[in-house]
């Protein structure tokens, strides 16, 4: 899944179809440039070459210089204070670079004519694109991430509910009778519960539950389907968020001065409701436009001359689909869907967190300082570590489990297979066993598959015991062939109460008849 044009649209309503923004960034002469677009300058430094101040103005700087418009303020000086509020916001929003204290001077450039349509729609795409590639590089602890950072957090609560807030509402909205001035797609989320708690905690429950979601979790389509497509029934959606639909599906490179990215969506045709081609059409994103920075190629300025092929290719795509807007594309399909994902999921890395245990340690069981002394254990003990992600992903990975019953704190792992009978040759008793062990073990299996047997009781030995009669045979033993034969006799009396009997003259028999000597006596 990924941010599109679509989405693009949606949620910020930005133009499409325009002029690439791709100029010039030269800072030669800013100051009187800047001048002449809003009136006003930042001060010069006193030493300027002690105190280097980049090309723009600190945004402290301008609030406190364009908050407030005059009121009989000629049309020359609204057009400033606009234009002032307007870089303000693009870059803080749109194109924030993590820096956080500068407005560069190249986006008030950006603003030099009201009347340039540029496509500062794909130019914002094109700006998260590499700033989502090179925050996924960076390892220090004060590493961020610019972009138009509304937009990806409004794509991923409408997508995932993974770190969705909890929607409280929105006041009530004034379009001034004007289609144009109504909310977006964005507006659903205008008061949602703030977050607190500790960031670093936090951190590790995202990346768990991310782990956990399956493809039935996620939200695919959330702007609705076929004629319920668009449809908020709270407010009324601004047309220009379904105005340009017919360019969301263009492959086309997406520039923003000196980034350039490539748009994709054969690659997520799902979230479209199209049908989804398994592997989708192969396309070279070109490694070498990644390393592409203004920071490490300064001696580039004129972006436009450098993009040329670029921007002739994003020209083309764009009139291409102006002249085919009536095509109509192959709708989702289940089974094709589930062939994609297959194919995804064993092409591609899903997991963030990496498994517990290496799959090496599958090979032979386990002792209890072999599993405390491994990573993760140790994570746990000292309580940097309470995730439960690393496990399933373990136990995913994993393709026996014989000691897998060990690690997760079972008595033992071996088990214990029966066989057929003693009589059975031991050839046909490996071959069962190995069938038995076949879901355990990683032994080599038979050609030909094996029937699994059914494990039949030996017939139970007959019982031997005294009968009443024996005794009449000097105590020989007799073989009863029936449990019941004898059920209602009672057992034989002791010899040292027979020895009893015979001195007083009674003959041999039951503890009945011991009983009744027993009584006269």
């Amino acid at each position: 899944m990924t941010v599109t044009l679509q989405d693009v649209s949606m949620i910020l309503a930005l133009p499409i179809e325009g002029v690439p923004v791709c100029f010039s960034t030269g800072a030669a002469g800013w100051r009187a440039r800047m001048f002449e677009l809003i009136g006003a300058v930042p001060a010069v430094p006193e030493d300027p070459t002690k105190n280097r101040v980049p090309a723009g103005a600190t945004y402290v700087w301008i609030v406190e210089h364009f908050s407030q418009c005059p009121d009989d303020a000629s049309e020359e000086t609204v057009q400033q204070y606009a234009r002032a509020y307007l870089w303000y916001v693009i870059s803080r929003t749109l194109f924030a670079d993590g820096g956080g204290r500068t407005a560069p001077w190249m986006w008030l450039k950006a603003l030099s004519g009201w009347d340039s349509k540029q496509s500062r729609g794909s130019a914002a795409l094109a700006y998260l694109y590499r700033q989502l590639d090179e925050a996924c590089c960076r390892r220090k602890d004060e590493a961020s991430i610019g972009g138009p950072l509304v937009l990806l957090s409004v794509w991923m609560w409408e997508h995932f509910s993974v770190g969705r807030p909890r929607v409280i509402g929105y006041d009530a909205w004034d379009d001034h009778d004007n289609p144009l001035r109504k909310p977006t797609w964005a507006y659903k989320w205008d008061k949602v519960s703030e977050f607190t708690g500790d960031p670093n905690r936090m951190y590790r429950e995202y990346t768990n539950e991310f782990d956990t979601l399956t493809s039935e979790q996620v939200t695919w389509q959330p702007y609705g389907a076929r004629d319920n497509f668009a449809f908020i029934c709270d407010f009324q959606l601004n047309p220009k968020c379904t105005e340009e639909s017919h360019l969301w599906l263009m492959r086309c490179p997406l520039i923003c001065l000196y980034a350039v990215e490539f748009h994709l969506p054969q690659r997520v045709m799902t979230q479209f409701g199209l049908f989804q081609d398994t592997p989708p059409k192969w396309k070279d994103t070109d490694v070498a436009l990644h390393g592409l920075d203004k920071m490490k190629q300064k001696k580039i300025k004129n972006w436009e001359s450098y993009h040329d092929k670029f921007i002739k290719k994003w020209n083309y795509v764009v009139r291409v689909a102006n002249d085919n807007r009536q095509v109509h594309l192959q709708e989702y399909d289940e089974a094709a869907f589930d062939k994609y994902l297959r194919w995804f999921l064993s092409e591609s890395r899903v997991e963030l967190c990496p498994p517990a245990y290496e799959e090496g340690i599958l090979e032979a069981p386990t002792g209890f300082e072999g599993t405390a002394n491994l990573e993760y254990n140790r994570l746990i003990r000292e309580g940097r570590q309470t995730g439960f992600a690393p496990v399933i992903n373990f136990i995913c990975s994993a393709t026996r489990l014989r000691s897998l019953a060990h690690l997760l704190g079972c008595r033992t792992v071996e088990a214990d297979m029966p066989t057929q009978s003693r009589s059975t040759s031991s050839e046909e008793e490996a071959a069962a066993e190995m069938t038995l062990r076949g879901f355990m073990d990683d032994a080599p299996q038979p050609s030909q598959p094996i029937e699994r047997r059914h494990f039949n009781l030996k017939p139970r030995k007959t019982f031997n015991r005294y009968t009443p009669e024996a005794w009449n045979k000097k105590q020989k033993r007799t073989v009863v062939e029936s449990e019941n034969e004898f059920e209602d006799e009672e057992e034989p009396a002791p010899k040292k109460v027979l020895r009893r009997l015979k001195r007083v003259g009674v003959e041999p028999g039951t503890k009945k008849v011991v009983r009744q000597a027993r009584g006269k006596k």
